[in-house]
Formats: structure tokens, C-alpha cells, sequence
């Protein structure tokens, strides 16, 4: 197991992972951020985008750790503080 760490929504965090893990995972099971979805486990569908760096990508088809170290935003960090979408 190997720890990274990430931003995420603008705050550090970090998850112990296996080096087969996806992002994806870390960012549901892990960090508890469930806004965003496997849809389709073919990387086709686009439920689980998330922009890592500024660019948009889809987090089921990334291992967690290509992206240590990155600022990573998923759709909760789209949100307002009143919980609207931007």
C-alpha cells in the first residue's frame, strides 16, 4: 500500500491505495465523495469526469497514483456554498 496525496476541491487529502486502484475509487470509497459514478466500466459513458489539473478526465480509467500530487475537482467541488451548481 502507498499513500498519495492529492487536493481535492481545494483541500489536501490523502488515501493509502493499492497500485491498481483508480481514482475513481479513491475519490468515492476512500474520501467519501460519492457525486462522482461508474456508469458504464468502459470509460464511455462519462459519469465519472472529473478535472485533474484543469483538464477533464475520466477518473475510471486513471490510476490514483499518475495523478499524486494533483488538484483534482469532482462535481461536489462545482457546487456554491448554498449548494447550487456554478
Amino acid at each position: 500500500m502507498t499513500q498519495v496525496m492529492l487536493s481535492v476541491n481545494g483541500k489536501e487529502m490523502s488515501a493509502e491505495v493499492e497500485g491498481r486502484t483508480l481514482l475513481v475509487e479513491v475519490l468515492r470509497d476512500k474520501l467519501g465523495l460519492t457525486g462522482t459514478h461508474v456508469g458504464c466500466d468502459t470509460s464511455q459513458c462519462g459519469a465519472c469526469t472529473v478535472h485533474v489539473d484543469g483538464k477533464s478526465m475520466k477518473s475510471c480509467s486513471v490510476l490514483a497514483m499518475d495523478v499524486a500530487g494533483a488538484e483534482v475537482t469532482t462535481i461536489e467541488g462545482m457546487a456554491n456554498p448554498d449548494g447550487s451548481l456554478r
